[in-house]
Order: structure tokens, then C-alpha cells, then sequence
């Protein structure tokens, strides 16, 4: 069963003036969160981490930098 996380947050992009390129982003998770199942059924939090086993439930919120695309 695939269950989707989604996270509201802010995207910061640095853009510089000088060089014309994008130099870095930094996302910032904020703490609305809900979750789905794939076929966009919401359920809430509980249940997703009940469905986890070992409750290894967190994934970092990884982002490629704008040098690395």
C-alpha cells in the first residue's frame, strides 16, 4: 500500500545579480501535514503511523541544490 505525506512548507530560492544564476534553495517544513492513500483518500496520522512497522516513519526533506541539476 503506498500512502503519500503531504507537507505544507516555504521554498527560500537565492538568486544572484551579479553571476545570473541561482546560487541555493532552503525548504522550510511547517507543521500542517496530512496524509492519503493513493487513490486520495485522506486519513489521519494515527493510522499512517500504525501501518508502519518499527515506526521508522520520518523521511528527510532532501533538495538538490541549483549546481546539482
Amino acid at each position: 500500500m503506498i500512502i503519500n505525506k503531504i507537507t505544507i512548507g516555504t521554498v527560500i530560492q537565492f538568486f544572484d545579480t551579479d553571476t545570473q544564476t541561482w546560487t541555493s534553495q532552503t525548504f522550510m517544513a511547517g507543521d500542517e501535514v496530512s496524509y492519503e492513500l493513493e487513490d486520495g483518500t485522506p486519513i489521519n496520522q494515527t493510522d499512517f503511523e500504525d501501518r508502519v512497522v518499527g515506526k521508522n516513519w520520518y523521511l528527510s526533506y532532501d533538495m538538490k541544490q541549483p549546481n546539482e541539476f
